[in-house]
């Protein structure tokens, strides 16, 4: 279905991994989860029992803690994947953890707190294979194509992952329009839930049988050991790559605003009184939009630099923001669609260019741990903005479109920080073919 035949067959297994994650990022994590959680949730009476902002606020919480323990494990991790032979094996459990999750948010007669239980399982699974996925990118093909890879994964993943998801959602559209009975509603996720696990695993064999681990060091005897010392020692010698920390700073706080975006973008919206057929629209105006918008903002890049483009989308959430803030009476509705347009033309841009800038920046020889920071940074973006917001709507007297508006502080402080990161030009005469 997806052929790129311009690419290796090292890159095109990349791009097509991105296509098969993205289904689960789709359908479980920004849209179904989230109205399987509040809809189990008020059937138990949870609603009744604690107030309406409750189960949000929880939810956003959970998401918080997750992101966490994930971004304190990474480096070390990431670092025991530099040993050859590791970083796969590594990746096979993670993404074989996150399959297991989906398999069992499937079964239609959990409670909301087995729900929320195996969402950790799966959430752990599968954001850590993604981490050591990023990784594998300097695994996969040269600095000067790192740019155009990583945004085709974006773009791909984009357009790949409406596939199941327009599939999946049919019986969810029937149950919402009501031409199924909602006694329905449940099994119809389910279905969604596991049509995108399938198509998950079909498009990660690619990745699976064709990409190895090109940069490692042999195994010792002593990697725990090894592995703790070569973290320790990217920081002892943190003068000499104080430029990547300071961009790892930015990126921290620009893209916590982006990945909440995408995690709670649907919480936000049914908060907002937003239904069910419009947060759907939504969500697929994002993908339609982020689909040749990531591939577009690849190409641009060679024009205008990484740096310039990532102030475009720190620019253009800013934007997105604001205009959420205005989503304050029904009429206003229609900003959502706004907002949408918005959200596509950079979120795949943004993803992917930092990724790539990143992974330019760093040494051949450190690229795994490295890598293991830009992950840390990359988890902990995600921790800020659901704490900023589930702490404001503990008040009742802020309303949940003035909360969102909070999210300009990190955005603008990244935007600051990321103004002190010196644009360097890239050498890549002498860079060897992958």
């Amino acid at each position: 279905m997806f052929k790129l035949p311009e690419l290796s067959v090292k890159e095109r297994s990349y791009v097509l991994y991105d296509v098969a994650n993205s289904a689960i990022t789709l359908a479980v994590v920004t849209v179904l989860f989230p109205l399987l959680q509040q809809f189990v949730a008020r059937s138990e009476g949870v609603f009744d029992t604690f107030g309406d902002r409750f189960v949000s606020s929880t939810f956003m919480y959970l998401t918080s803690a997750i992101i966490l323990v994930e971004a304190l494990m990474s480096p070390f991790m990431l670092s025991l994947a530099n040993y050859t032979g590791n970083k796969m094996k590594f990746f096979k459990v993670f993404m074989t953890m996150g399959m297991i999750g989906v398999a069992g948010l499937a079964i239609p007669t959990l409670s909301w707190v087995t729900l929320l239980v195996l969402f950790v399982i799966m959430s752990f699974g599968y954001n850590t294979a993604n981490i050591i996925y990023d990784a594998f990118l300097i695994d996969v093909t040269t600095k000067s194509r790192m740019d155009k890879i990583s945004s085709m994964g974006y773009a791909y993943g984009y357009i790949g992952s409406m596939i199941p998801f327009m599939l999946g959602i049919i019986p969810f559209a029937l149950v919402t329009f009501g031409l199924l009975d909602e006694s329905f509603y449940r099994i119809s996720i389910s279905f969604a839930f596991i049509l995108g696990l399938g198509w998950w695993w079909w498009y990660s064999r690619p990745i699976v049988n064709n990409v190895e681990q090109q940069y490692s060091i042999p195994k010792s005897d002593s990697m725990l050991k090894d592995s703790f010392g070569s973290i320790i020692g990217i920081f002892k010698d943190f003068k000499l790559y104080k430029p990547i920390f300071l961009y790892l700073a930015a990126y921290l706080l620009y893209i916590d605003v982006v990945n909440s975006v995408i995690r709670l973008a649907t919480t936000i919206g049914t908060d907002l009184n937003v239904g069910d057929v419009t947060l759907l629209l939504v969500v697929i105006i994002v993908q339609l939009v982020a689909f040749p918008s990531a591939l577009i903002y690849g190409r641009v890049t060679k024009l205008y630099g990484p740096k310039r483009m990532i102030f475009f989308g720190i620019a253009l959430y800013a934007v997105s923001i604001v205009v959420i803030w205005q989503l304050n009476s029904p009429d206003r509705l229609y900003f959502m669609y706004i907002v949408a347009v918005l959200v596509g033309l950079v979120q795949g841009g943004i993803q992917s260019i930092s990724r790539s800038f990143f992974a330019q920046m760093v040494p051949t020889e450190k690229s795994n741990e490295f890598f293991g920071f830009f992950s840390v940074f990359g988890r902990f973006a995600g921790i800020f903005s659901p704490i900023i917001l589930a702490t404001l709507y503990q008040f009742e007297a802020i309303s949940v479109n003035l909360s969102v508006l909070a999210l300009l502080v990190p955005l603008s402080i990244g935007a600051l920080l990321l103004a002190f990161v010196p644009d360097t030009r890239f050498d890549y005469s002498d860079e060897p073919a992958v």
